[in-house]
Order: C-alpha cells, then structure tokens, then sequence
C-alpha cells in the first residue's frame, strides 16, 4: 500500500526532473518545427535571431539554438535554399558550439558536448583563418542570479567551427544582464563589440576591442550608441547590427516585444561605429505585413552582387509566440515559430533606406 502511494509521487518527481534538465539546456527544447534539423539537410524551421556572413560565395547563417544544437549553422550558395552544418566522427551532432563557456549553464551530454543557451550569435571574420564567435548565454549559478544573461566569445578557424571557448569568466555581464552581442570590424581594423543592456528601458551600447576580439581594449569604456525613443519600440530596443554601406553607418535594430505582431525592425545612421547615431525616420523599416509577423533580429550583410541584405526572423501570422509542452512535437507545423527570411534594401536620398524584396 506505502508502495503504491509512493509511486504516483516517484512518477511526478522524475518527470519535474527531466522538464528541469531541458530547460536549462536551452530555449530551443520545448519548439517545435515543421522541418527536423539533419546534418547536410535542407532546413526550413525555427531559425531565431539569425546572422549572416558572406565568405567568397558562400554565405553562413547562425542563430539562437534550435534542433538541439548550441549553434546552429546553415550554408547557402544564393541566400535562398540553405542546409545545415554537416557532421562526422569527431562531431556527429554538426553543432558549431560543441561546448559553451566553462562559467555557463550548462548539462553534460554525449561526444563530450555541453549543451547550454546560446543567444543571437554572431560571427565576424578577422582573418584568412580566424573567426571569432559573440553569444549570449546563462551564468551558472553561485556565480550570479538565476537566468543572467552575460555575454562571451569563442574562436574558430572557419566559419562553421567548431569554435571554442577558452573564457575563465564573462566579457560583458553588469547586474542587469547583456545580451546580442555583435563583433563589427570598423574600416581601420580595430574590432568594436556592440551588445544590449538588459535592463527596462534598455540601451545599446559599443566598445572597442583588442585586435583578437577576446578582450576590450585597455583604457577604454562602453559608449552609448541608442537608447529607446519612438513609441513604436516600446521599451526594448535590441540584436544591434551594424554595416557601413556606400560611406555611411547603419546601425539596425529591433523593438518592441518579441513575442507580439508590434516587434518590428528600425535602423539609425551613424556618424561613426562611436556613436552620433540618430533615426532618419518615425515608424520601422519593416514591420508585421502579408502572412508574416513581429519580424525581428535584423542582421545586415553584402550581398556577391553588392546589395545590401537584411537576414531576420518572423512569425506567421496567427502564429506568434512559442508553445510550451507536447503539442509541438505531435503537431510541429500548428506552433509558432520564427523563421529566416532576407530582405533586399536600398538607400536613397540622404541615405534613408527602403525595401526593395524580400523572400
């Protein structure tokens, strides 16, 4: 009888367990997606907060974590059709991130990986063979509050990695957490790291680093490139990406919630990668429209053919938000989802941009 009353409770217990360990492997586990993430594969599904490097005529897609990788990684050849990271022995999963930080949250798993959250990552490239990784991940507790958000950078020697992570602790973690880490290498070769405070109202701020881009440049301190202004962006601007385009600075950025049809995507020009920016219009550079919604994430790239593209992320019309539990794996399709979309843009008269296509 003790037994048999005990058992339902035994039951509870492991189940409460396993949703535990999930969770802090990542945002990713409980999505669904209509496509699987396979090595090699075509993929098609959720593909949050995406980044685009073009090396030669390839192009290189990251985003947050999905399909149970720290780092996803999708390769194209026209920014249009795009399969992921291949895999082999010595990393069967294709992830590109085999191991986050050692100071991160993070759960031991086969092939010696350490799955942990990964979030809007970028990848910049600062030479033939270097390549260096910015994300966002938790800090393990007693190190800080439960779920910070501090930022870290990890290097490779191409740009699927694998990459590494050598870090003893945090390149940016204040009290109110950092998170969308961008590494822009400005036109004289120094690298500048760009990020978002974490805090209400939020604020985007820039740095300049060491040549490597492991470290901040010594004397030197965070400058404020935006802070929230137009009622559109609510109380969040953030994923700062910047580009300089025909002689002038873009500074792209989303606003708003990110789980809601108002997010949207704005930009500012800059005077330089220090700041002097300021918004050359009132209402977002792309918002909800047509079949897509709350579309976010904006990262700027040249295209082989010298346009200027913005990868970003959206959800479907009526399908804004994620699902938690079950319903994602029996029907994948049904739940929300941010997608990978790019879009062609062009500057006009005094630089002020416009859509020209998207896909």
């Amino acid at each position: 009888m003790l037994l048999a009353a005990r058992r339902p409770f035994l039951l509870l217990l492991t189940a409460v367990l396993v949703a535990s360990v999930l969770s802090a492997a990542g945002p990713a586990e409980a999505r669904g997606s209509a496509d699987k993430y396979r090595p090699g594969r075509v993929y098609r599904g959720d593909f949050p907060d995406p980044q685009v490097l073009r090396v030669g005529h390839q192009y290189f897609a990251y985003a947050t974590s999905t399909g149970r990788r720290n780092l996803p990684v999708l390769r194209s050849r026209d920014a249009r059709i795009w399969r992921a990271r291949g895999a082999g022995p010595r990393n069967p999963s294709g992830d590109a991130l085999v191991r986050v930080a050692r100071w991160a949250r993070g759960v031991k798993g086969r092939h010696g990986r350490v799955r942990g959250t990964v979030w809007a990552p970028t990848v910049t490239r600062l030479g033939q063979r270097r390549y260096v990784l910015a994300y966002a991940t938790r800090v393990a507790r007693p190190h800080a509050r439960r779920g910070r958000m501090c930022v870290s950078v990890a290097t490779g020697r191409t740009p699927v990695g694998p990459f590494v992570d050598r870090s003893r602790r945090p390149l940016v973690c204040p009290r109110a957490g950092a998170i969308d880490p961008q590494v822009y290498l400005a036109p004289h070769g120094r690298p500048w790291l760009l990020w978002k405070v974490d805090s209400r109202p939020s604020r985007l701020l820039t740095r300049p680093m060491a040549y490597r881009a492991t470290r901040f440049m010594r004397g030197t301190h965070a400058l404020t490139l935006a802070r929230v202004k137009q009622r559109w962006e609510g109380r969040t601007i953030e994923n700062p990406g910047m580009i300089r385009y025909r002689g002038r600075y873009y500074l792209f950025y989303s606003g708003n919630r990110y789980a809601s049809s108002r997010y949207a995507i704005g930009y500012l020009i800059c005077r330089s990668v220090r700041g002097g920016c300021h918004r050359p219009r009132k209402r977002p550079l792309i918002a909800s429209h047509g079949r897509i919604a709350g579309p976010g994430g904006a990262a700027p790239f040249v295209d082989t053919a010298g346009r200027l593209r913005l990868a970003y992320h959206a959800w479907r019309r009526g399908k804004v938000g994620y699902t938690e539990g079950r319903v994602c794996t029996r029907r994948p399709a049904a739940c929300g989802q941010r997608r990978l979309y790019v879009a062609t843009v062009r500057p006009g008269r005094h630089g002020v941009l416009r859509v020209v296509a998207r896909h």
